[in-house]
């Protein structure tokens, strides 16, 4: 792997639904985040996109904050070289 790693996580945010909207928003604003899946009973997916191990938990901690939001885990963390970053990998579909 090259010196610098490239840093793929998602997790999970349960949130009010009343709040869904506004967390997502939120969400999508922070860089390198996006939130990849909703659903209407309060469940939001997102995946953040980092140079930085500590982004990802980092986001965790603060959308943990944000009103209406009742919890946050981190579901998925994978290490990639930016150089073969778009290349298939094993165990990919």
């Amino acid at each position: 792997m090259s010196q610098e790693t490239l840093h793929i996580a998602s997790f999970i945010v349960h949130v009010r639904p009343s709040r869904l909207a506004e967390v997502a928003a939120w969400l999508n604003a922070a860089g390198g985040c996006e939130v990849r899946g909703e659903d209407a009973t309060g469940k939001l997916v997102a995946v953040v996109e980092s140079f930085q191990e500590s982004r990802a938990l980092d986001l965790i901690d603060a959308v943990q904050t944000r009103p209406g939001v009742l919890g946050a885990a981190l579901v998925y963390h994978q290490l990639l070289d930016p150089a073969t970053a778009d290349e298939p990998h094993e165990g990919a579909q």
